[in-house]
C-alpha cells in the first residue's frame, strides 16, 4: 500500500492558458468538473488517502477551490512553492511534509485511467533491490503509444531498468512516462535545495545512468491534457469512463 500521494501542480499550462485565463490548469473543466478532480477520483479508488498538492502558479485560485470542496474520504493539504523550482524542486520543498517512506507522485496533467496499484508488485515494493542492495529504486509507471510524435520515450531493458529516453520523433510506436511515478524518500532527500531542478530532464536520467529507475508497463490510453488536442481527446474518452 502507498498511503501518501503528490500531485505537482506548479505550472502555468502555458498551451491551454488562453482559454482558462481565470484559473490554473488543473481546475480546467472536463466533463464539466475539474481535472483534478478525476485525479482525486482515482487516488481514492486505489487506497490513497493523503494527498499533498504542490501549487505554484494561481495557488490563490486553488486554495479557494480547495477550501470549499465537500470533505470525502481523502486528506487534502494544499503547499504554495515560493518561486518555480521544477518537478524535482517541488518535490524537495515539500520534502518535510512527507509522512512515508515512500510517496506516489503525480503530473497535474495526465491521468492513465486503467492503472491500479493493486497487484504483487506494488505489494512488494519493499523488497525491489536496489544496485547496492539496500537503496530502492524508482519507479516511472510506462504506457505503449502508437504515433510517439508529441512525446519523448522511454527504453528499458528484461528487466526493468531504464537505459535511455530518447527525445520527441515520429516513430511507429513506444513506451511514453506517464506522469506517475514512485519515489523512495532517499531519491528525494538527495535532491538540490538551492535551485530549480527537473525530474525528466536531471533526475530520472541521472538514476537511470545508476541503474536506480525501473519502467512499469501500464495499460493505456494516457490521457494528457497539456494541449488542446490532449483535451478534446481527454474529454471523449471520460465520457465513457466511471471511477472504479
Amino acid at each position: 500500500m502507498i498511503p501518501q500521494a503528490v500531485i505537482l501542480l506548479g505550472g502555468k499550462g502555458t498551451r491551454i492558458a488562453s482559454s482558462f485565463p481565470d484559473r490554473p490548469k488543473c481546475l480546467v473543466p472536463v466533463r464539466s468538473r475539474p481535472f483534478l478532480e478525476w485525479q482525486l477520483d482515482w487516488l481514492k479508488a486505489n487506497g490513497i488517502r493523503q494527498v499533498l498538492l504542490a501549487a505554484g502558479h494561481m495557488a490563490d485560485v486553488l486554495e479557494t477551490w480547495r477550501a470549499a470542496r465537500p470533505p470525502d474520504t481523502l486528506e487534502l493539504t494544499l503547499t504554495r512553492e515560493p518561486e518555480p523550482r521544477g518537478t524535482a524542486g517541488a518535490l524537495k520543498y515539500i520534502e518535510p511534509r512527507l509522512a512515508t517512506e515512500r510517496v506516489l507522485v503525480l503530473n497535474g496533467d495526465s491521468l492513465t485511467p486503467r492503472l491500479t496499484l493493486a497487484g504483487d508488485f506494488f505489494a512488494n515494493l519493499d523488497s525491489l533491490p536496489g544496485l547496492d542492495g539496500k537503496t530502492p529504486p524508482a519507479v516511472l509507471m510506462v504506457t505503449p503509444i502508437r504515433k510517439t510524435g508529441r512525446y519523448g520515450t522511454v527504453e528499458f531493458n528484461t528487466d526493468g531498468f531504464v537505459t535511455a529516453f530518447r527525445e520527441k520523433a515520429e516513430r511507429d510506436h513506444g513506451y511514453v512516462n506517464t506522469g506517475a511515478y514512485i519515489l523512495p524518500r532517499e531519491i528525494i532527500a538527495a535532491i538540490p535545495s538551492d535551485r530549480a531542478v527537473s525530474l525528466e530532464m536531471e533526475t530520472f536520467p541521472a538514476l537511470a545512468a545508476q541503474r536506480r529507475l525501473l519502467a512499469l508497463p501500464c495499460p493505456p490510453p494516457l490521457l494528457d491534457m497539456g494541449t488542446p488536442e490532449g483535451l478534446a481527446e481527454m474529454e471523449a474518452w471520460l465520457r465513457a469512463w466511471t471511477p472504479p
